[in-house]
């Protein structure tokens, strides 16, 4: 039997946030029943949530965002990324945001008839570089972190990239990551998105790539002010490249990863990663 506080938690807060939303009149219903943010850790993602969560984008979908882990105890999914299966739908209506998994964990969902889908995936070197200082400083404790923390305060940089790297392979972040790599020929359903676009110059036209395979018809201006208000200028108060380590949103920019690679990181890299820079066009 499932805990009971969480899933009272998870209801309550989701009813909250049905009920603040019906204040937003609709003006289309997407044709999607369940989208699905699939990704893993350190793309990201709240970020991408966030923009998913703004009720001017509900306006324009009338999907709502639902974070299965708050119907967890500690609000933290324990498995691994590669173990994650899922044998119950999500609720209908509901953009899924994130799920950490792998395709395998994606494709065991059991899913409407109208859905769709799409996976972040960044640098995994970029990925590295961020979870460590986010483990090491920012990140709220959940789950083993805080012991991972004590881990790393008394290590050095390289000593705690190289840790860090060792870690991400054990909870499958690098397996995951790869299971994605053809997805979007296996399953029409699914859009490849890269992170580094969703940041660059063109980061609009990006989301608008994703917002028309959802279905979610806002209009150009609309989006616009959603991502300027969603910017990391305006959340962070810094310019992107602008470091603050203590901060969630760290510095905001892509290939922080040439600041803190020696050849000792790169070499433990490539043995752990493989080929998985040349399998999303890294190199």
């Amino acid at each position: 039997m499932e805990p009971i506080v969480p899933r009272l938690r998870l209801w309550t807060e989701t009813w909250l946030k049905k009920t603040q939303l019906r204040r937003v009149a609709v003006v289309y219903q997407s044709l999607n029943e369940n989208v699905f943010h699939c990704t893993v850790q350190k793309t990201a993602s709240q970020w991408v949530r966030g923009i998913l969560s703004d009720p001017r984008i509900y306006r324009y979908c009338g999907l709502y965002t639902h974070r299965y882990e708050d119907g967890l105890p500690g609000r933290n999914d324990e498995r691994t990324l590669i173990e994650r299966r899922f044998d119950k739908p999500f609720p209908v209506g509901a953009i899924a945001s994130p799920l950490y998994c792998d395709y395998e964990g994606f494709c065991s969902i059991p899913k409407p008839l109208h859905h769709k889908a799409f996976f972040v995936t960044r640098d995994p070197r970029d990925v590295l570089i961020s979870w460590y200082f986010s483990a090491k400083i920012s990140h709220p404790l959940i789950g083993d972190l805080g012991r991972v923390r004590q881990d790393l305060n008394r290590l050095s940089e390289e000593d705690g990239l190289l840790y860090s790297l060792e870690y991400l392979n054990e909870v499958g972040l690098f397996p995951a990551q790869r299971s994605w790599a053809d997805a979007d020929a296996k399953d029409e359903t699914v859009l490849m998105l890269r992170y580094e676009d969703l940041i660059g110059s063109e980061s609009e036209a990006h989301f608008k790539r994703l917002f028309q395979h959802c279905d979610v018809r806002v209009p150009d201006e609309e989006l616009r002010g959603v991502l300027q208000c969603h910017g990391f200028e305006q959340t962070s108060g810094r310019r992107p490249g602008q470091e603050d380590q203590s901060a969630h949103l760290r510095k905001g920019v892509a290939g922080d990863w040439q600041n803190h690679f020696n050849s000792k990181i790169s070499a433990r890299f490539e043995d752990i990663a493989g080929d998985l820079l040349g399998v999303w066009n890294y190199r």
